[in-house]
């Protein structure tokens, strides 16, 4: 069992979620505003406090299947800032609809979107 971290990318808002080895199941741990911190600065930090194995990554595919502009910017965010801070292996996983988990659009629910990313993956893997 290893100690994995689910994020929801977004160009503002970045959720988080974790499964531990030492717990049972997963759980949403976090939503950063980008406006307000360093996103990349609060992911490094909790790789290394909740000592991470794996990142796990939402990746918008559109509903035919193919690429977005979003796929774009995950891509980027990969390629140029993950792979910047660690060599933890990220996993791409099909994030179609769990951004859409509630229809209430007062709440952020980011760091559900990514539990949800972290659950498909967990089903999968």
């Amino acid at each position: 069992m290893k100690n994995i971290i689910a994020i929801d990318y977004g160009e503002r808002y970045v959720g988080l979620a974790l499964k531990k080895q030492s717990i049972n199941s997963a759980y949403a741990y976090k939503v950063l505003d980008s406006k307000s911190l360093d996103v990349l600065d609060e992911i490094k930090q909790t790789l290394i406090d909740h000592e991470i194995d794996e990142i796990v990554i939402g990746y918008p595919i559109g509903l035919n299947s193919h690429q977005t502009r979003m796929s774009n910017v995950v891509d980027e965010f990969i390629e140029n800032d993950l792979k910047s801070i660690t060599t933890i292996p990220i996993h791409k996983v099909d994030e179609r609809m769990t951004s859409k988990l509630t229809n209430d659009k007062t709440i952020r629910n980011d760091d559900l979107a990514a539990l949800e990313i972290l659950n498909s993956h967990l089903k999968n893997d």
